[in-house]
């Protein structure tokens, strides 16, 4: 089972997400082909475990982890806006199969086991692009999550992943509603200049004074 919903992670996480490169052909080929499949297997071991000598809670626990990983994929995949490059049915395709699985487990096995129905709403229009518009440049956003990453305010986790979040959740001046290349955001991050490093002290110093002017002195103690 994990191994099929890994897949449907990289393909709505990663190969259908504009701000990674565009999948060849035989890649699109390959998803085209696969995932109709992957929606028959996850059926097919669904099936098993609950017909199988697997415990009851464990099974359980298992269908509520598929709820939960679809239910995220759906609201993932309905916020993005379709790369014209590929095919629309491949959107429609990764969209169907997570719908049927969750159809699947509310239909034929959540009576076993009085399992909560998950609904998901498509976001409005004005909802489809939350993402937040910043005045800071590529080097600047990144340098400042490069400082607030060493100087503890970040929980440690690898600086791939806070790339990844940081080129999925912030627009930057001049991209209109594009996204960051991860790979620039990393060079970025890794190689900072002096005048980036300025630009964002200045920036500090601001947030400093506003800080101030809100506590007074009680915030330096």
């Amino acid at each position: 089972m994990n191994t099929q919903i890994q897949l449907l992670r990289t393909l709505v996480m990663k190969d259908l997400d504009p701000s990674y490169f565009s999948l060849n052909e035989q890649e699109v080929s390959f998803w085209l082909n696969e995932i109709p499949l992957i929606g028959e297997r996850i059926s097919k071991i669904m099936q098993d475990e609950m017909l199988g000598e697997m415990d009851n809670s464990l099974v359980e626990r298992h269908l509520k982890q598929v709820q939960y990983d679809c239910i995220y994929l759906l609201n993932v995949l309905s916020k993005y806006e379709p790369r014209p490059e590929l095919p629309a049915m491949l959107y429609e395709l990764a969209g169907d199969c997570l719908d049927r699985v969750m159809t699947e487990i509310e239909d034929r096995y959540a009576g076993f086991f009085n399992l909560q129905k998950v609904t998901w709403a498509k976001p409005d229009a004005a909802d489809a692009n939350p993402r937040i518009r910043v005045m800071l440049s590529v080097d600047a956003l990144a340098y400042f999550f490069k400082l607030l990453n060493k100087a503890g305010g970040l929980d440690g986790s690898p600086v791939a992943h806070l790339i990844i979040a940081v080129s999925k959740t912030f627009i930057t001046p001049g991209i209109g509603n594009g996204y960051i290349s991860p790979n620039s955001l990393t060079t970025k991050y890794k190689q900072v200049v002096q005048t980036t490093a300025q630009n964002i002290r200045v920036l500090l110093v601001r947030m400093l004074k506003h800080l101030d002017q809100e506590f007074g002195e009680s915030a330096r103690s």
